[in-house]
């Protein structure tokens, strides 16, 4: 399990400003790990050290580039390590305000929340199962490997909430 917990951190590449409505595909070069996933992306989180992907990356119905990570960095954190505001997530407001768009949308993002979820739920799931044959040949997990584990267990539990 030790191998699996090495992290690297990426500093911001990119720092000059960009107008509002970049797109989805803009926002992904510019990401590491990158992976699709049903309805979007994951990849590993700018704003922390991230062996893993934890951030869970959507494109709205309008445009919008939703993101969400499950180690709990603010979108606003993500957007500028990689030299954006959290403004160029979002195209001109042109969004459908009737009732029946803002439920389209409501569910869109449900959907993707439920998405990204499950995906976090498989891979710190093998984190689980692999401390658990470690600990079941009587080998102890060691510091490094313990607090792996507890970061499973904390992105397993944030991935319960969301799809409560």
């Amino acid at each position: 399990m030790s191998a699996l917990h090495s992290v690297r951190h990426h500093p911001a590449r990119y720092t000059e400003p960009h107008s509002a409505g970049i797109t989805v595909q803009t926002l992904l070069s510019r990401l590491d790990g990158v992976r699709k996933t049903g309805r979007g992306w994951v990849a590993k989180c700018p704003a922390h050290e991230d062996r893993s992907p934890s951030l869970s990356i959507t494109e709205g119905n309008d445009g919008r580039v939703l993101l969400h990570c499950f180690a709990g960095c603010r979108a606003a954190d993500v957007a500028g390590a990689v030299g954006l505001q959290l403004a160029d997530l979002f195209p001109p407001r042109l969004r459908d305000d009737s009732p029946e768009g803002r439920q389209a949308a409501r569910a869109a993002l449900k959907q993707s929340g439920w998405t990204a979820a499950l995906g976090v739920l498989s891979r710190e799931a093998t984190i689980v199962l692999i401390a658990a044959r470690q600990l079941g040949t009587g080998c102890p997990l060691d510091e490094t490997d313990s607090a792996r584990l507890i970061v499973a267990t904390d992105r397993i539990e944030r991935a319960r909430e969301v799809l409560q």
